[in-house]
Formats: structure tokens, C-alpha cells, sequence
């Protein structure tokens, strides 16, 4: 019989950093304990309410959500292999709530996914080609509260501005000290740029999260001093919105 362990090693990448318990832990480059659940905006109860998870990778915040007492939550990446990580992890953690399956953001419809309670949408939105439609579909889906998060590109001088920078190749990511070239990303949004899409597509009392780049680490403290000396830098932003007319979450 194949291991926790052994599951867990045979997947040559991982996204998220999963503690599994009994000392297996996903090999991920990023750690959402510790760099994003305090800044992303998820509320300690969640009980009853049902959940969406756009771009979910392996589930980090499904299964948060989960634990905080959602009834449902409907994980949905584009990336299959994410999606099998997924099940991995589910499989692993007992999961009784938590519906993965394969999407994009394109897809979304409440006519065949009904509404949600929450909706959180992280990670994702500099990885489309599309970001105001991608948005406008998000809302769609939202019959509570959205939470949005993304990397961004800041102006000195101009914070108040909208403003997108377009990367027609590409940038690097991944972990520092093994970067690799991600020709996904493609808009790297301001923060305002953020607020005005969430009010351009009816999200109302659009209220801006607590920064995670204010982080104590070397790397994020770089970031942070950097629009001292540059014109442009990049950053993060989070923002925590509701639908115009608020209703429970509605399965199809």
C-alpha cells in the first residue's frame, strides 16, 4: 500500500506548502500560512456559508475555508495536475466539503454553479489575458463577499491613479533561489487599477486589506523601501468587496 508520504513525493511540483499532518508536508514554494492567510481577508466563522475558491491549486484555502466551518466549497484551477494535488490533499484530510474540479475563470456561470456566500480570488488575476472580464465574471458569482488578491505594479507619485503595466513576455517567479520564467503573467495592476475594476463591475464598499508585503522578511522589506529610489516597484494588494444586493449563496 502507497504511503501518505509516498503520494505526496511522487508529484514532481507543488504550489502550496500543506502541513498533512503526521509530519508529511507538500514540498510547495509558497506558504500560505504563514505569507497570506493574515492578509487575505478570511473571516475566523465561516459556518453554513458556501464558498468558491477560483484558482485553488492544491487547495490551501478550500480547505481553510473548510476548517472555518463553510458547508460548501467549490474549488475550481485550470490545471489539472493541480486539481489531482488536490485530491491528494482532500483524500489526506478527511474532506467532506470540498468539490474540486477543472475550470477557468472564463467558465464561470451561476446558471450552472449557482451563487456564493464568499468568493475568493487569489493569486490570479495578473495570469489573464482578460482581467476585467475575468472580474466581471467573478461578481457574477458573488451573492456575499468577494475577496480579491493579487500581485500589483506601483507609481511613485501617482497612487491614486489606475494604471496596468503589460508584460508581453513574461516574468520571472518561483521560489528565490530557484526563479524560472512564467509566461502567464501578463497585467501587473495598481492597487486603484483593483478598486475601480471592483467598482466598474457593481462590487460595492470596496475596502483595501492589510498589505502582506509588509512582512518582516529581507526580501519584502527590499520591496517595501524600493519607491525611494524607483519610479516603478512591485507590490500586493487585497481587497474585501460586496455584492450590491446581498443574498444567501444558491446552489444550481
Amino acid at each position: 500500500m502507497v504511503s501518505v508520504r509516498e503520494r505526496v513525493e511522487a508529484e514532481p511540483y507543488w504550489f502550496h506548502r500543506i502541513d498533512l499532518g503526521n509530519g508529511v508536508v507538500t514540498a510547495g514554494w509558497s506558504d500560505p500560512q504563514r505569507e497570506k492567510l493574515p492578509y487575505f481577508g478570511l473571516a475566523d466563522d465561516l459556518t453554513g456559508l458556501r464558498v468558491l475558491d477560483i484558482g485553488c491549486a492544491e487547495g490551501f484555502f478550500s480547505f481553510e475555508a473548510e476548517r472555518r466551518g463553510a458547508a460548501e466549497v467549490v474549488s475550481i484551477d485550470f490545471d489539472p495536475e493541480c486539481i489531482k494535488r488536490f485530491g491528494i490533499c482532500a483524500d489526506v484530510l478527511g474532506s467532506k466539503v470540498t468539490h474540486p474540479q477543472v475550470g477557468g475563470v472564463y467558465d464561470l456561470d451561476p446558471a450552472t454553479m449557482g451563487t456564493f456566500d464568499l468568493v475568493m480570488f487569489f493569486g490570479l488575476l495578473y495570469h489573464l489575458r482578460h482581467p476585467l472580464l475575468a472580474i466581471e465574471k467573478v461578481a457574477a458569482m458573488t451573492s456575499g463577499t468577494l475577496l480579491m488578491h493579487s500581485w500589483t505594479m506601483e507609481m511613485r507619485g501617482h497612487p491614486d491613479v489606475p494604471l496596468a503595466r503589460f508584460r508581453p513576455d513574461g516574468v520571472l517567479s518561483g521560489p528565490p533561489n530557484a526563479r524560472i520564467h512564467d509566461p502567464t503573467v501578463y497585467w501587473e495592476p495598481n492597487a486603484a487599477c483593483m478598486k475601480d475594476m471592483l467598482s466598474h463591475v457593481g462590487m460595492v464598499n470596496i475596502e483595501r486589506l492589510e498589505d502582506s508585503m509588509k512582512a518582516t522578511t529581507r526580501e519584502t522589506m527590499i520591496r517595501w523601501l524600493r519607491p525611494r529610489a524607483h519610479a516603478f516597484w512591485n507590490s500586493s494588494a487585497g481587497f474585501r468587496a460586496q455584492a450590491l444586493v446581498q443574498a444567501p449563496g444558491i446552489a444550481p
